[in-house]
């Protein structure tokens, strides 16, 4: 079990990037509600358009956990160097471009069914920034440092989006078990 153990990346590194992935779902789906919200407003009383809220920051929560949960396995699964070593700025970077790459995709997409080519520039631009980001930063102490410094920062997240979603499921898992 402790040869296990060796293989994820430490928690120290594992919470700047669940901060920076709950400030990014979190962020999203505040947005889609905020945006939403006068339509409730007209169809909704308050106590459903909390529920919807709920359902909402519970998702995600749940798609963060996953998130990380992934990056973690994939840490654990490739050779040390690609992704455990450095896991704070690795997986900021995979965070931070993922992040940008689904929100450019999902504004690209507008309801309809995009060409492969368009799916494939989608999918590869953003792993090919990733790489390159990834590996410049393995070599230049100075661009780590600052890529280190702005996960840190995104730590905050913890203390803000963890209890809101931890409230949510609770709210979800209760009204659906009751």
């Amino acid at each position: 079990m402790r040869i296990i153990g060796k293989r994820f990346p430490g928690l120290g590194e594992i919470l700047p990037v669940l901060g920076a992935t709950l400030f990014a779902c979190h962020g999203w789906s505040l947005r889609g509600f905020f945006n939403e919200l006068p339509s409730f407003m007209l169809y909704f009383k308050f106590g459903e358009i909390a529920t919807i809220f709920a359902y909402m920051m519970a998702f995600a929560l749940l798609e963060s956990l996953i998130v990380v949960g992934g990056l973690c396995l994939l840490g654990a699964l490739l050779p040390p160097k690609w992704l455990r070593d450095g896991f704070a700025y690795k997986g900021f970077v995979v965070v931070a471009v993922g992040a940008v790459a689904a929100v450019r995709f999902q504004r690209a997409l507008r309801n309809t069914y995009p060409p492969v080519q368009t799916l494939m520039i989608y999918l590869l631009v953003p792993l090919a920034i990733m790489a390159i980001v990834i590996i410049v930063a393995q070599n230049a102490e100075n661009i780590r440092r600052v890529l280190l410094d702005i996960s840190d920062r995104f730590s905050i997240m913890l203390y803000v989006f963890l209890p809101i979603g931890l409230v949510s499921l609770f709210v979800v898992v209760a009204r659906n078990l009751l």
